[in-house]
């Protein structure tokens, strides 16, 4: 036997076992005999250096991802599923699959029933039998790519069997085992760190990780539940296309299952309810879809759903606890929330010790106090709250009054007419000011990459950082000072603040973070005024008559360039640099497109869906989701859904991709 040859056959073995004993639960020899296997093979790789492939298992863990993950357009979109809570709406989704196939009898119509997990969505994709790429959900468009970190689950087949198709896009859901989650946040609670809530969030930390082998530590594990793209198609049902993946190896769910009717899906709905607290891993629902990949293809989509399929989600979990406090917290634009601080109780995968009360005024309707017994949710299994009160005890206190001062600064808070939450209006307040600065440095708006909340944080509490222009006379070395960022980090936000310079007026307007003013207003005023100087010399009146902005925009962003503190806080960036202008020459095609009214729908292969949003704006159009009258152009992607067939019925002008491009290049 060549060297070729035993590396080949030694690679195959292990990914044979691999097999067996992450996706089937079936080990078949000692982990002394696998480990000799492993060893045998690193050997021969490291003398023949030219027989290494990236579907050795050694290959696994790589070098470390860059930081910024490149971005990965999706072949088919990958849509979220419609929720249903109780056994009426699923019915309900069912009658919806009869009307729209009429010609197909009842008792033909299968259903696939899977569990609904609490992971990550990802998608991986295979050319010539070799992984190439996984990328995350993102958007449903497209996803960020963490190809490297995906490498490093042991249940993901690095090579499969190309005999049927030459590329192929698969689909499943990245998760974390509970007792894998157990073992991690106990060894971080040794180590003084903060434990993480759930599975979900650590699975989805770990994947997005600069270190592989970091990742790697996490023993993340997936199931694989569909096709996204295919290049042939040589399947008729969903349930035949699964055995296919399982017999290429990939994990399939043991619980996915075939219902020859309706009535025996309702019937799953039941048995998993308790059942699925048993499982090792996170079940939040179960998704239930159609059979037949034909029927799936006349049914169709919506913008964001699809017609052949639902998820059932059940019950929040509740749990009962005591109020200990009610706090406040403060928000970016100052709102005040109160806060119940719990007795810790574990619901729906987490310990709770704090839940939102949203406002004064439901915390009277409720009638919650400290002291009292009640019953929490999460909101979504995300967000705890409170249900209700279910005994109030001795040690109930008196009625709950909002404070008179903001809890981080005392300063006076004000209540506005017609507004159920009070507000903090001293725009230095601390609290404010960490928010104020995650908005200030997001994407969208002066796109400061490697300003984090952490980093945040500790700018703000050492006092380095007041407000907006104090970010601009940062120095490398204070930066580097700062906990967990080394030189290379430390230069790195240098230069990104440096860059956000340039951003232009749509984007500060918008980073500046004044209440009503969101990225489609900003756009619009920096086109319409071109400097910020004339917009901070128009009045009210003139600002209100725009169209799209009104009295309420108008009367916010007056009250808020009046300021003194605002006043004075622009002339210290114009003063550092700050691009105050809206960039480009505006001249031939101000107004080409304003007041048009255009919808996007379906996927767009030249442009992301936010450039071409940006293209369009940039002409004087508005961007919506929604098809109406008021709709002047739909832009058409492939796999365009039902909003294209609306546009057809109510007479509106469609754009494929190309007419687009043409309409942009033409001005």
């Amino acid at each position: 036997m060549t060297v070729k040859q035993e590396i080949e056959t030694l690679k195959q073995t292990i990914q044979r076992y691999d097999h067996l004993y992450y996706v089937k639960n079936s080990p078949v020899v000692s982990d002394q005999e696998y480990d000799a296997l492993l060893r045998r093979l690193k050997e021969l790789e490291a003398a023949h250096p030219q027989c290494v492939t990236l579907d050795s298992p050694t290959q696994r863990v790589g070098g470390k991802v860059d930081e910024r993950f490149k971005a990965i357009v999706h072949p088919i979109p990958m849509l979220s599923l419609d929720n249903t809570y109780n056994l009426d709406e699923v019915r309900a989704f069912h009658q919806r699959v009869l009307r729209g196939l009429p010609d197909v009898p009842e008792d033909s119509i299968e259903y696939v029933v899977e569990l609904k997990f609490d992971g990550l969505a990802v998608a991986l994709t295979y050319e010539d039998g070799l992984l190439v790429s996984g990328a995350t959900r993102g958007d449903g468009f497209q996803g960020e790519d963490i190809t490297a970190n995906l490498r490093t689950i042991r249940s993901i087949p690095l090579k499969i069997d190309t005999e049927s198709f030459k590329r192929i896009e698969v689909r499943g859901e990245v998760y974390m085992p509970k007792r894998e989650f157990e073992r991690i946040n106990a060894q971080r609670a040794e180590e003084g760190e903060t434990p993480f809530a759930n599975p979900r969030n650590a699975a989805a930390g770990a994947l997005r990780l600069l270190d592989p082998a970091i990742t790697a530590e996490r023993k993340l594990d997936i199931f694989i539940y569909t096709v996204g793209f295919l290049d042939t198609n040589p399947f008729e049902t969903h349930f035949e296309m699964q055995e296919k993946l399982s017999a290429l190896r990939f994990p399939i769910n043991e619980y996915n299952q075939l219902c020859r009717n309706f009535e025996s899906t309702l019937g799953l709905i039941e048995e998993f309810r308790e059942k699925r607290k048993e499982l090792g891993y996170e079940v939040d629902g179960l998704v239930i879809q159609l059979n037949s990949l034909a029927h799936r293809k006349t049914l169709g989509a919506t913008s964001k759903f699809p017609r052949w399929a639902v998820a059932y989600k059940y019950e929040a979990e509740q749990a009962i606890t005591e109020i200990v406090d009610i706090v406040c917290q403060v928000g970016r634009t100052g709102s005040i929330t109160p806060v119940a601080e719990l007795q810790p109780v574990f619901v729906s995968g987490s310990t709770v010790s704090r839940a939102t009360l949203h406002n004064e005024d439901e915390i009277k309707r409720k009638d919650i106090r400290v002291g009292d017994q009640v019953v929490i949710e999460k909101a979504g299994e995300i967000i705890p709250k409170v249900v209700r009160v279910i005994e109030s005890t001795e040690k109930r206190e008196t009625a709950f009054k909002m404070p008179i001062a903001c809890p981080e600064c005392q300063a006076l808070i004000h209540r506005a007419e017609n507004e159920a939450v009070w507000r903090c209006v001293n725009s230095a307040c601390p609290a404010q000011l960490k928010e104020r600065l995650r908005y200030f440095a997001s994407r969208k708006a002066m796109n400061i990459d490697h300003l984090g909340p952490a980093v945040i944080e500790q700018l703000v509490d050492s006092g380095q950082v007041k407000n907006f222009s104090d970010l601009y006379i940062l120095k490398k070395d204070e930066v580097a000072s700062l906990e967990r960022l080394a030189d290379k980090s430390a230069q790195n936000l240098i230069e990104e603040i440096e860059k956000s310079k340039s951003a232009g007026l749509s984007r500060f307007l918008h980073a500046l973070g004044v209440r009503h003013v969101g990225q489609r207003t900003a756009t619009l005023l920096a086109r319409k005024f071109r400097s910020l100087k004339r917009l901070q010399e128009t009045d009210y009146d003139e600002l209100e008559k725009i169209g799209e902005i009104g009295p309420v925009i108008a009367e916010s962003l007056k009250a808020f360039l009046d300021r003194d503190t605002n006043q004075q806080e622009i002339v210290k960036l114009r003063e550092q640099g700050i691009l105050m202008e809206e960039l480009g020459d505006f001249s031939e095609t101000e107004g080409l497109l304003e007041g048009r009214q255009f919808v996007l729908t379906g996927t767009l292969s030249r442009f992301t869906r936010e450039e071409a949003k940006e293209k369009i704006q940039s002409l004087g159009g508005r961007v919506t989701s929604t098809i109406s009258k008021k709709t002047d152009y739909l832009v058409a992607g492939d796999s365009a859904g039902s909003k294209l067939e609306k546009a057809r019925q109510l007479g509106i002008k469609i754009l494929d991709e190309e007419a687009l491009q043409k309409l942009i290049e033409s001005h």
